[in-house]
């Protein structure tokens, strides 16, 4: 290097860039799609697969519309990112565009999310045992009615319609707005294992049916496996499939089942109580106790466990204050109009009353009432005598009062609001009822994924393409762009505690557990210096680079190269 010049020396930042690049193609994800669309290598500049490693770059690392993705690129290292030559230029919009009509026109979309998931289970390696399973809803600024070459595409596929961005039941609570469905079943580290890109109508009861029907067709054994799942889960057609299947599962029994309610009067009843405890690491979190029953839904056996928690849920407890004031109402409403009826004996009075308490039997208040008489005016015809006397006639009546639930009676029913009721196929000797609570409780691996694409910087924050079709293929690449990242959160958490060491996070705190924001806040500032040579461009990680990057490298089973050699 003694000829060079230090303007000969150029500074990149690159991030992240490289270090998602070179999971990429541990996964295989640029082969895959080269496989799976049909494309000339004669007229493509860039492979489909590129252009899809391109993509989800840009997608962790910072989110662009498609016609700005190039801007992303222009200052960075491309000869380390990909593995064909690529210029900022090659990175246009047109050519994106390209790609994805071509992804949506393979009809193996889920297909592809599904093989690259494969090939991380298989390197991380991951035993899945459970799996778990949720929906959410993706909400979209625009019309999106599809445009005349989707309209070409269902006149010529009939049998294959195209995703319908309407209006649904908005998970975002922007009911204004169109929406799409994502569904994700991942396993209990937070893997996604299948996903589904769903139309916004779509509810989650047909999407659960949907769902188990594609575990049986997936690289997941059905038969070895536990389905985790919120309450929609729980319909006859389900239960049925399921059932078929041989699929075990562990599930919310909904409210608006009956047998709900009599598990929980049982549960108090027989106040036969065991202490499950704390799940949660913190001391302030909620206590838990579980009482378990066996029983029949639509024919079959299932178990039942009531779970009560100590935290008082304030979702639930407003729900019973709602109830409680709506019978009252209702009780003040009758009894006042009960008060104005009148009958000419004491016994048809209080058989009234009696009828009455017998078929309000209030839930949260009791009723008080008395027969008593009154004496009433009763007029001849005609004008009376000026002394003679008043003639009275005895008439009955009924005062009822609505007294407020007793404070016992309040205590039990917000007990009862903190509860709720599992359902599961396990047996006690081989789930307990902590494990599976846990199990049920581990549903937040689903939700953290759903926080991860609404995240910003997002995975997910609109769609910028008016065409149905591509709006499709651009959602399943946002998913494997969650697959990449979930992958990297995994198999560092995994490396931490095999070593049994915590890794430094922004922040200065120290966790063996480091989410996939942390790990790329500490990535984005890794900076290359490129120097020229007689070999050519040479590159080098400056020697003030974050202690932190090598670490990262390491526990990947990277080294420096990732930073440093072209693939």
């Amino acid at each position: 290097f003694l000829d060079m010049r230090l303007s000969d020396i150029r500074a990149k930042v690159v991030g992240a860039t490289a270090f998602i690049a070179q999971v990429c193609r541990d996964l295989g994800i640029a082969d895959k799609v080269n496989r799976m669309v049909e494309w000339d290598q004669k007229q493509w500049k860039l492979s489909p697969g590129t252009r899809v490693v391109a993509l989800i770059i840009n997608i962790i690392c910072h989110r662009q519309p498609l016609y700005r993705v190039w801007e992303f690129y222009e200052h960075l290292d491309l000869g380390l990112l990909f593995d064909q030559p690529v210029t900022v230029e090659d990175l246009n919009d047109d050519g994106f565009a390209r790609t994805l009509d071509r992804l949506h026109a393979s009809g193996e979309l889920r297909r592809l999310v599904h093989t690259v998931a494969l090939a991380a289970v298989r390197r991380l390696p991951l035993g899945i045992r459970s799996v778990h399973a949720d929906t959410t809803s993706i909400s979209l600024q625009g019309e999106f009615e599809g445009t005349e070459s989707d309209r070409d595409f269902q006149r010529e596929n009939p049998d294959r319609p195209l995703l319908n961005i309407t209006h649904g039941y908005s998970k975002d609570h922007r009911p204004d707005l169109k929406q799409f469905i994502y569904g994700l079943v991942v396993s209990k580290e937070g893997l996604p294992l299948l996903a589904t890109v769903n139309d916004g109508n779509t509810s989650d009861k047909k999407w659960n049916l949907e769902v188990i029907r594609e575990i049986q067709q997936s690289f997941l054994d059905p038969v070895e496996l536990l389905y985790v799942a919120d309450s929609a889960l729980i319909t006859r057609e389900n239960l049925e499939e399921m059932a078929r299947a041989g699929l075990r599962f562990v599930s919310r029994l909904p409210e608006t089942y009956k047998v709900a309610g009599e598990f929980k009067e049982r549960a108090f009843e027989e106040d036969r109580w065991e202490l499950v405890g704390r799940l949660a690491e913190s001391p302030h979190g909620a206590v838990y106790r579980s009482c378990s029953f066996t029983g029949e839904l639509y024919g079959r056996t299932y178990r039942f466990i009531v779970v009560h928690s100590s935290s008082k849920d304030k979702r639930s407890l407003k729900t019973l204050e709602k109830r409680i004031d709506e019978e009252r109402a209702a009780l003040e409403g009758a009894v006042a109009q009960l008060g104005k009826e009148r009958f000419n004996c004491r016994e048809d009075a209080q058989k009234a009353w009696d009828q009455f308490a017998d078929e309000r039997r209030p839930r949260y208040h009791r009723l008080e009432g008395e027969v008593v008489a009154e004496e009433v005016v009763k007029r001849p015809p005609g004008r009376p005598r000026r002394d003679a006397p008043v003639p009275t006639i005895t008439r009955y009546a009924i005062r009822a009062r609505v007294l407020p639930p007793t404070e016992e009676q309040r205590q039990m029913e917000e007990a009862k609001a903190s509860t709720f009721v599992l359902i599961t196929t396990e047996p006690e000797d081989v789930y307990s009822d902590a494990a599976i609570l846990e199990e049920y409780k581990l549903q937040t691996a689903v939700e953290t994924r759903f926080r991860n694409l609404k995240s910003r910087p997002n995975i997910v924050d609109n769609i910028y393409v008016k065409s149905l079709r591509r709006a499709e293929a651009l959602a399943y690449v946002f998913l494997l762009a969650l697959i990449v990242a979930s992958y990297i959160e995994i198999k560092i958490r995994q490396e931490l505690a095999v070593r049994q060491r915590p890794f430094l996070v922004p922040g200065n705190r120290w966790t063996q557990r480091p989410t996939m924001t942390m790990i790329f806040d500490v990535l984005s500032s890794v900076c290359i210096l490129q120097i020229p040579s007689e070999r050519g461009l040479r590159r080098f990680l400056p020697d003030d680079t974050d202690p932190r990057v090598y670490e990262l490298l390491d526990l990947m089973g990277f080294d420096h190269r990732v930073y440093t050699r072209p693939p």
